[in-house]
């Protein structure tokens, strides 16, 4: 009786530890900011309409959202696989089981993430990146993308962006903050602009590039 009783405590002791751990790391960013909790995107179906992000009610006066299409072709060759850490596999509710856990944690070692870093010419200033980030992570904003189109985010020097590539989508600021703040994290420091690219239908792409010049768009459909 004893023994199974130790057992049973060993077992949940396990468990517990795997949920701190996993939590740990969906919540773990670019180390400036917490990593919102937050689901994929998924195909969209039905009549939609594409519009601007919502802005947060104090957001600066030269902070700017809107609509764009990608224009600047780029070669998926040289995209690297996206660190796990930086990987949104999906959100765990409260109530679900520890089997949940395992399975965003599978999901999220195979899921089709890339990036790519590149220079520019351009004197993009890191901080409004920064800037643009935390305006779009207060943003609390659910959107429909259609298919080709982008949403667009932009602060002084810096311009953000989130493209659907292939279908109409649905996605939330939350998510899109995310891939924005791995940007900053893999790319802005290095002073590179880049792109995170999900391979996963419905494919997106998302980055950062200075002020009004051309989307990035990879061929991933």
């Amino acid at each position: 009786m004893k023994l199974l009783f130790l057992l049973t405590l060993l077992i949940g002791f396990a468990l517990a530890l795997e949920t701190a751990v996993l939590e740990e790391r969906q919540g773990r960013g670019s180390g400036k900011r917490q990593r919102k909790k937050t689901y994929r995107p998924k195909k969209s179906t039905g009549v939609a309409t594409a519009r601007a992000p919502n802005k947060p009610r104090n957001a600066p006066s030269d902070y700017k959202t809107g609509t764009g299409r990608a224009s600047s072709k780029r070669n998926k060759s040289a995209l690297k696989k996206l660190p796990a850490d930086y990987i949104d596999a999906g959100m765990r509710r409260r109530w679900e089981s520890w089997q949940t856990l395992r399975r965003l944690r599978r999901q999220a070692a195979n899921t089709n993430d890339f990036y790519e870093c590149y220079n520019t010419n351009s004197a993009l200033k890191v901080a409004d990146c920064q800037t643009v980030i935390d305006q779009v992570l207060e943003s609390n904003d659910e959107l429909i993308v259609t298919a080709n189109s982008c949403l667009v985010f932009s602060f002084r020097t810096c311009q953000g962006f989130f493209c659907s590539l292939c279908q109409t989508l649905g996605t939330s600021t939350d998510f899109i903050g995310n891939q924005l703040d791995t940007i900053d994290a893999l790319c802005l420091e290095g002073g590179q602009v880049g792109s995170i690219v999900g391979q996963d239908p419905p494919q997106w792409d998302a980055g950062f590039t200075y002020i009004n010049d051309g989307l990035p768009t990879y061929d991933v459909c």
